[in-house]
């Protein structure tokens, strides 16, 4: 059977309005708004909303009572600390069938997700800045207008100086915030995380092709096994006026400094340096009054680089290295957490920020998803995620809930007593999964995501059903319509026997979504540039692994 031609022509009519680049919003006075009503979520939680209302207030009451008994324990509301590593596929970890399998063993990961819950269904957006542009403010990509990955030092680029995040609602909790790592939300100076809330960061406004080519770069330098000639990136001019930056340090209301500009060097050892801040961090704010909110947001997982005593994993690549460290790193915080006693009063989270670039394989990563960072295919987007949170997460966990990137911004608020500070004049995509992480499996509150590249919606899951609007093979399908249970690596597009009774439900989502979207308009997008590189380059042998580092927790 074939889907008739007026619903064909309803769904071109919706991605052409999907595609459509959005206007400026137009009542935001200030970074943080009076409440002055219901946070403005999308029409299909609405839907879910009335559907499981009443359930949904029977848990909350569950989860306030085990919140209020957590901080009457410890005087004080829950510490949170947010670890997004880069590029990781959804099999790279070994907990989700990779680690050890893979050449790059993850056994910190692995006991995170055995003492703590392993979300199977999480997604995040396509790409790296569009992916922290929407955990920061729980709005997805196309709504905030960070929907490119940005460039250090580019103008116009970046989160919009009127969206709220994560920081600057906690800071208004009464939080200590901190951030370390790679930001990659904007390089101006509005944009540094001391200017979008947080109360001291040490951060690097780009990623790997700004540390390797630049001035400091030299056409020698080991780059993990390659050179920057064999790389194809030229170094910088020695006396050229114009630079990639580097990385910057600062605390709120005050001028930020260049710790170092960016080189081959630091690049290697960069993530274990910021894992000292981090720990550095948690010492110091772990018996004071406030409690903490802190990012560890690593470089890892890309192809460039690996730090001396990581490099030499049997995988022989260039990203195992690099997950075998973020791994050890992980293990570090877990165990400062655990040894300052503030474990139980701690949530942990961990996430990919988008899928593996297998442009550059076997140097970008793995997973056993089709498809890649910068699609909206599974292996794109459907990424893992792990939170770990002792004595409130029960162990051991693997639940089916759909989880999206947005929904940690509200999670997050949430646990802080902050909902009141979340802005009511613009639509908040993020949903509140306190429930799925306190109660468990069936308690989240999403069974829908929508999947944006860039400006274009691309896909819609709905329960285990994704409607794919980009078909592979447009001149045969209007749709390509999957069952994510009985096919998870999307290879039966199967319109016969799900699309027909799917497609118009569906459809239907999409258009009250693009209701809303009139009501609320999207920002106008940043504008990016983007630079072309070699993709043609072969690893050096490298010898057996043998762990230059354990960590035991």
């Amino acid at each position: 059977m074939k889907p008739t031609r007026s619903f064909a022509m309803l769904l071109m009519f919706i991605l052409l309005a999907a595609s459509v680049d959005g206007q400026e919003q137009s009542s935001e006075s200030s970074r943080i708004s009076k409440r002055s009503g219901k946070i403005i979520h999308d029409a299909e939680f609405v839907r879910m909303a009335k559907q499981f209302g009443e359930q949904w207030k029977a848990d909350d009451t569950l989860v306030r009572a085990k919140l209020a008994a957590l901080k009457k324990k410890f005087k004080k509301k829950p510490n949170i600390v947010y670890i997004l590593a880069d590029d990781v596929g959804y099999t790279e970890l070994g907990c989700y069938g990779g680690g050890k399998l893979r050449g790059a063993p993850t056994p910190n990961l692995d006991k995170m997700a055995r003492q703590g819950m392993r979300f199977l269904s999480f997604y995040s957006e396509v790409e790296c800045s569009p992916s922290r542009g929407a955990v920061m403010t729980g709005r997805h990509p196309i709504r905030n207008g960070l929907y490119n990955i940005t460039l250090p030092g580019e103008v116009g680029s970046g989160l919009h100086p009127d969206e709220v995040t994560t920081a600057e609602v906690l800071s208004s909790a009464g939080y200590y915030t901190g951030h370390f790592g790679k930001w990659h939300m904007g390089g101006e100076e509005h944009h540094y995380p001391i200017n979008q809330g947080f109360d001291e960061a040490e951060w690097s406004a780009g990623n790997p092709p700004w540390w390797v080519n630049n001035k400091n770069a030299k056409a020698t330098d080991d780059v993990g096994g390659f050179t920057q000639r064999a790389l194809m990136f030229s170094p910088g001019p020695e006396n050229f006026p114009y630079d990639t930056g580097g990385v910057m340090r600062g605390k709120k209301g005050e001028e930020p400094q260049l710790v170092y500009e960016y080189s081959m060097e630091k690049y290697n050892t960069y993530d274990s340096e910021v894992a000292d801040h981090v720990i550095d961090f948690i010492k110091r704010r772990a018996n004071t009054d406030k409690p903490f909110f802190v990012n560890f947001w690593g470089k890892a997982n890309h192809f460039w680089g690996a730090h001396p005593d990581f490099r030499d994993t049997p995988a022989q690549t260039n990203t195992s290295s690099q997950m075998v460290e973020h791994d050890y790193n992980t293990g570090r915080i877990l165990k400062t957490l655990i040894d300052l006693g503030i474990a139980e009063n701690t949530l942990v989270i961990w996430s990919s920020d988008n899928g593996p670039m297998y442009t550059v394989h076997p140097h970008g990563g793995y997973s056993l998803l089709p498809g890649s960072k910068g699609e909206t295919r599974e292996g794109g987007i459907h990424v893992p995620s792990l939170a770990w949170w002792p004595g409130m997460i029960e162990p051991d966990q693997d639940p089916l809930d759909i989880v999206q990137i947005t929904d940690w911004f509200t999670t997050i608020v949430s646990l802080a007593g902050a909902t009141n500070k979340i802005p009511a004049d613009r639509v908040i995509d993020g949903v509140d999964q306190t429930g799925l992480l306190l109660l468990g499996e069936g308690k989240g509150r999403r069974d829908y995501v929508f999947h944006y590249n860039r400006t274009s919606l691309e896909a819609v899951r709905k329960d285990q059903i994704k409607l794919n609007l980009k078909p592979r093979n447009p001149g045969f399908h209007f749709y390509e319509v999957y069952n994510l249970y009985h096919d998870p690596a999307e290879r039966f597009p199967n319109e016969a026997q799900n699309g027909i009774w799917a497609g118009p439900g569906i459809t239907k989502m999409i258009q009250e979504h693009m209701l809303l979207i009139k009501k609320f308009p999207h920002r106008t997008p940043a504008k990016s540039f983007y630079r072309d590189f070699d993709r043609s380059f072969d690893p050096e042998p490298s010898p057996v692994y043998k762990p230059k580092k354990r960590i035991d927790w």
